[in-house]
């Protein structure tokens, strides 16, 4: 027997749970860090102003302090990420700020160096966001990215600045989108995990002997069996998306949903896990013999069907 379900109104509604959680604990580690990078800013700044370098940059000063003081005032539920990383920028243009005061000559000097700390604050940028990745194929990704930062930096620096702030907002884009991937895969995973824990407990407390979660290669879900005494057995397959389906073996067809239908219950119940309406598609067990994944020898079979609200 098999059959389907997707998870409805609770599963969306604690992956939202999940992924406001998340975004709030990434934005205060962020303030965290703009707060500390406000301040080494000033510590220079002050620096700059007692060594009397200050007076011959003094346009670039205003400009940076005016970013440190909207740092400052920007809430961790504000655009803080923004802030942040205008605020890397800021702080590679200051730390460079006495030599260029007596370097300076000319107007395409002074573009060349903005140029070069457009580049580097992308780069801290990137390197920020490592910290909060954690699948090793998103962490590959956004070093490839580090690396085509620091390419940008050694053309930037022979003079090549043609279209550079177009390919600064195209890694920063696709670093972006390598992020919130990750994100939303964390939180698919972790909830996928609180699912299967509900599945196991429930199968144990209803007598079944449940073996490790194994994942399926064809289809990448976690595969979850359960035997009763009678050799009756039951498998859950979880996907990513919270969708389950279900095959049973050596049930009839009444106590087969009968059983079901009691997983199913204590799941709600107990976990918060709902499963969409039930349509039950019965077959001859002679005509499925194999048809039932998991269990060569047949049984009968339901289909669950629905989706997430």
């Amino acid at each position: 027997m098999s059959s389907r379900g997707m998870t409805q109104a609770q599963i969306e509604a604690r992956r939202r749970e999940l992924e406001r959680k998340q975004e709030e604990s990434r934005r205060r580690k962020v303030k965290q860090q703009t707060t500390a990078l406000a301040q080494a800013i000033e510590r220079t700044q002050r620096t700059l102003a007692e060594s009397g370098t200050a007076a011959w940059v003094q346009e670039e000063i205003t400009e940076i302090m005016a970013v440190v003081n909207k740092a400052k005032n920007t809430p961790a539920s504000g655009n803080i990420d923004s802030v942040f990383n205008e605020l890397n920028v800021q702080h590679v243009k200051l730390s460079s700020l006495s030599e260029t005061s007596n370097q300076r000559q000319d107007a395409s000097q002074r573009e060349q160096w903005m140029a070069e700390s457009a580049v580097i604050g992308l780069k801290l940028e990137l390197e920020a966001r490592l910290e909060d990745i954690e699948r090793t194929e998103a962490l590959d990704q956004v070093n490839t990215l580090i690396r085509r930062t620091k390419d940008l930096s050694t053309t930037v620096q022979k003079g090549q600045i043609t279209g550079l702030q177009q390919q600064i907002a195209e890694l920063r884009q696709s670093a972006l989108e390598i992020h919130e991937q990750d994100m939303k895969q964390a939180v698919d995973e972790k909830l996928r995990r609180e699912i299967i824990t509900a599945l196991m407990k429930t199968m144990r407390d209803l007598g079944f002997a449940v073996g490790k979660p194994t994942i399926d290669k064809e289809t990448g879900g976690v595969v979850m069996i359960g035997q009763l005494p009678s050799n009756r057995s039951i498998r859950f397959e979880v996907n990513l998306d919270g969708e389950m389906e279900f095959d049973m073996n050596g049930f009839l067809e009444r106590k087969c949903a009968d059983h079901l239908d009691e997983v199913l219950g204590i799941l709600e119940a107990n976990f918060n896990i709902a499963t969409g309406p039930v349509q039950h598609n019965w077959k001859n067990p002679d005509k499925i013999s194999k048809g039932s994944k998991g269990f060569p020898s047949g049984g009968n079979t339901r289909t669950m069907g629905g989706g997430q609200s």
